[in-house]
């Protein structure tokens, strides 16, 4: 029974903390941020070849050029969605550690979507650009 007691309490002591819970979210959050952060450049570059294309187009074919403007618009989104993000973020959140674990909840979601909005819009676009 002795040995069973203690055996729990090292369990429970060597255990994750609501610190390691918070910080592994933290960082799961932050690891999305750094996954896509670096596809802001070809948001850019793919919303810029975009409107360019549209601006050629818009005398000889107007239909297309107006669906080239809406994709370039989806991009300018997602990456206004991304700053806003990034705007609103704040990684020193404090709290009681629910509240904490609640931002870092919402926040990951939040990333996500922008995340999920970036990438789509970028595949749109890059698959636009190619035709």
């Amino acid at each position: 029974m002795k040995y069973l007691t203690l055996l729990f309490l090292l369990i429970v002591a060597c255990g994750p903390t609501k610190e390691d819970e918070i910080q592994a979210l933290k960082d799961e959050v932050i690891g999305v941020h750094d996954e896509v952060m670096p596809k802001m450049s070809e948001l850019r570059y793919a919303r810029k070849s975009l409107i360019a294309q549209a601006d050629s187009l818009v005398e000889s074919d107007s239909i297309k050029a107006e669906m080239l403007k809406s994709l370039a618009n989806d991009i300018g989104e997602a990456n206004e969605s991304m700053m806003q993000w990034m705007r609103n973020f704040k990684p020193d959140f404090e709290g009681t550690d629910e509240e904490v674990m609640q931002y870092f909840e919402d926040q990951k979601k939040s990333v996500q979507k922008v995340k999920e909005d970036m990438l789509s819009s970028l595949a749109k676009g890059e698959e636009m650009l190619e035709d």
